[in-house]
């Protein structure tokens, strides 16, 4: 009876694995839109000032960003697994942009660029009627095409990967 329990385990851990396998580049490819299309609007001065004082929209971006992260960790343990003994050079690129996005970009960094924003956004709003407001405006959302072009372009390229990589 307990080998039977750890023969069923072992089948429904491998069967879970193969389904995310299977379903990691559609997912991949959803997040990757869906990070696309927050990041047009998160570049803007009007998307800060969204996402500063919105908190389910702060809560919903941060949630999409976890989610990328916990994606591309499971993309890297699935690719370096699957590529570990042919050397594939896509895998090695892969897996070398997976760990850029994460150490480079990872959420807490975000987090804390988007709370440095989001206090020059306010001391901005409290001096609204001060010189240099709209310079202000142009220079704050200057940082955030910056940052926010930065991730995007990384989130971008890893989802190019997954496309080049066979039997994934």
């Amino acid at each position: 009876m307990k080998s039977l329990v750890v023969v069923v385990f072992f089948c429904l851990s491998f069967s879970q694995l193969v389904a995310q396998e299977s379903d990691i580049v559609q997912i991949i490819d959803e997040l990757t839109l869906q990070w696309d299309e927050e990041a047009k609007e998160l570049e803007t001065y009007d998307g800060l000032r969204k996402y500063c004082r919105d908190r389910a929209y702060r809560d919903n971006t941060i949630q999409l960003l976890n989610q990328i992260h916990h994606y591309d960790s499971s993309l890297y343990t699935i690719v370096k697994k699957k590529f570990a003994d042919n050397e594939d050079p896509e895998a090695k690129a892969t897996l070398e942009d997976i760990e850029t996005l994460e150490l480079d970009y990872a959420t807490k960094r975000f987090l804390n660029f988007l709370r440095r924003e989001c206090m020059s956004f306010n001391d901005n709003e409290n001096n609204k009627n001060i010189a240099g407001y709209d310079e202000m405006i142009k220079e704050i959302e200057a940082e955030m095409v910056d940052y926010v072009e930065a991730i995007t372009k990384q989130i971008d390229t890893v989802d190019e990967h997954v496309h080049h990589l066979k039997g994934l």
